[in-house]
């Protein structure tokens, strides 16, 4: 599952306890799959509730389909640098 859940306000926080090398596997995978923890969990635990996708994701979903406002780098850390992200950051 790869689309983003839009935050509701009729959801409530639940806490589960694991260890940090747990915690920072569960980080990991969802972070491959560019969701958040607690996306990343519900997707796994309620496949039948997909979220649907916000205004946004929709619209670069469009624009990646019809090839139109697509970046293209030339490197990896110029794709880095375009996605914001710091690609040697230690966090």
């Amino acid at each position: 599952m790869s689309a983003h859940c839009q935050p509701h306000k009729d959801r409530v926080k639940v806490t589960f306890e694991c260890t940090v090398n747990e915690r920072a596997y569960i980080k990991m995978l969802s972070a491959r799959e560019h969701l958040t923890i607690s996306d990343f969990i519900l997707s796994h635990i309620r496949p039948e509730f997909p979220c649907e996708p916000n205004e946004e994701t929709k619209q670069a979903l469009l624009d990646s389909r019809n090839k139109t406002d697509l970046k293209k780098a030339k490197s990896i850390t110029e794709f880095w640098e375009q996605m914001g992200i710091e690609p040697h950051a230690d966090n």
